[in-house]
């Protein structure tokens, strides 16, 4: 599978066929047993935690359940994540979630 960049796909099938532990090998959550997993032509499967973390900023998943905190609106959803783990400021979140919802 080759994804460019600004592309959005979805992964779909029944249940026991691998979809979760894709996902879960893309965002480095899990290792590969074999092959690789390339991203930006970089073997993520070979990376530490430390070099990892730069490239787990740039993917984004949703999962089936408890994908978003029912408590927060969806702007605040998408919010939480550069609030917890960035230092920006609220005025760059906020153009940063307005543009992400807007795309």
């Amino acid at each position: 599978m080759h994804i460019k960049s600004g592309e959005t796909y979805s992964i779909m099938g029944p249940s026991g066929v691998g979809k979760s532990t894709l996902i879960k090998c893309i965002g480095g959550l899990i290792r590969p047993t074999s092959g690789q997993l390339l991203i930006d032509g970089i073997d993520i499967a070979q990376l530490d935690e430390e070099r990892l973390n730069p490239i787990r900023r740039r993917i984004g998943m949703v999962f089936q359940s408890a994908a978003l905190f029912d408590s927060l609106s969806v702007y605040e959803n998408v919010a939480f994540g550069l609030r917890r783990h960035t230092r920006l400021t609220e005025k760059e979140i906020s153009e940063i979630v307005s543009a992400r919802l807007r795309w």
